[in-house]
Parts: structure tokens; C-alpha cells; sequence
């Protein structure tokens, strides 16, 4: 009997350990020159594509500032589309010739419902670093600010690209946006 339980109990471990290492996700980084057609979780392909902008209340930002946008989604497929993620389904990355930021998505499972037509998701586009280093700059990385803050990015001409949890979406454009100093420290 307490060798069944002691089966039992590793059993469930296992097929948690699985369901967590499904659940969990990588970056996508966005394509302008591959559009994608949406898929359900099923694969299918839908009849319509699903597309998206990205709408931002400026394309000017100080450096070290964050600025609130959406990504709107056009879904055309006549249907709902359930997809699963982690608190959210895009991003907005700042991004130059010179410095693409490593994309992080967190591993939980949430499901979102993406209804048929217009949808609007929050981004919140930053002109900082998306990673440091603790101490002197070392590997690539740029040193933290106090407490742990993220460095400014360098005044400059970015791009703002969207990046999604899976293939969701066809790509919009990225959006310039220029960055100007901040008289921080």
C-alpha cells in the first residue's frame, strides 16, 4: 500500500513537472517580412488573418522614461480565438541598429480570448536597458543604476517592435522613435 502512494505521488510530480515545462514560452521576435496567419490551439488555419498596430501617445521619449500604448488587434476570422500566455500576449520593445533587447515571458498559463474584430492590449514601451549587471559592466550588459534600476538608452533613433508570446498576429511596421537625453545619472 505505501509503495502504490509513494508511485502515486511521483506520478503526479512528473505530469506536473510536464504540464509547467508546457506552459512555459519563448520569445518570438517580430517579422516584417514573414507575416504570420493566426492559428488556434488546435492549428487550424483560420480563414482570415488576424492583424495588429501599435498605436503610442508620442514618438519622442526621454531617456529612462516609459510611456503607456496599445497594440490593437484586427481579428477578421468571424470568430473568437482562445490562446494561452502569461499576464500578457505582446510587447513593445524599443530597438536600434546597435541594441535588441533580450524578450522575456513569464511561464504561467492564463488563457486570453482575442474576440472578433477590434481589441486593444496595453504595452508600456521603455527607454531603458531591459537588462544589467550589478557592479561594473561586464559581458555586454550595462552596470545598474541605484536600487536596481534599469540604465538609460542612449539618445538615438529606436524602433518600437511588437513581439508576440506566440505567432499570433501578422506584423505591423515599427514604429521610430527618438530618444533624447535625460540628465539623469
Amino acid at each position: 500500500m505505501v509503495r502504490w502512494r509513494q508511485l502515486d505521488v511521483r506520478s503526479l510530480f512528473v505530469v506536473l513537472a510536464l504540464l509547467l515545462a508546457g506552459c512555459s514560452s519563448s520569445s518570438h521576435i517580430a517579422s516584417t517580412t514573414h507575416p504570420h496567419t493566426a492559428r488556434t490551439p488546435a492549428h487550424r488555419h483560420l480563414s482570415a488573418p488576424m492583424t495588429a498596430r501599435i498605436l503610442l501617445p508620442s514618438r519622442t521619449m526621454t531617456a529612462a522614461s516609459s510611456m503607456s500604448g496599445y497594440v490593437v488587434v484586427e481579428n477578421n476570422t468571424g470568430h473568437v480565438i482562445r490562446v494561452s500566455g502569461c499576464m500578457k500576449l505582446f510587447q513593445v520593445l524599443l530597438t536600434s541598429s546597435t541594441y535588441r533587447p533580450s524578450v522575456g515571458w513569464l511561464t504561467c498559463l492564463r488563457w486570453f480570448t482575442i474576440p472578433a474584430g477590434e481589441s486593444r492590449y496595453p504595452v508600456t514601451v521603455s527607454a531603458s536597458y531591459s537588462q544589467c549587471t550589478q557592479g561594473r559592466p561586464q559581458h555586454g550588459l550595462m552596470a545598474c543604476r541605484p536600487v536596481g534600476r534599469m540604465p538609460p538608452l542612449p539618445p538615438g533613433t529606436y524602433y518600437a517592435k511588437l513581439f508576440q508570446v506566440r505567432n499570433l498576429v501578422r506584423i505591423p511596421p515599427a514604429l521610430t522613435v527618438r530618444v533624447t537625453p535625460c540628465g539623469c545619472t
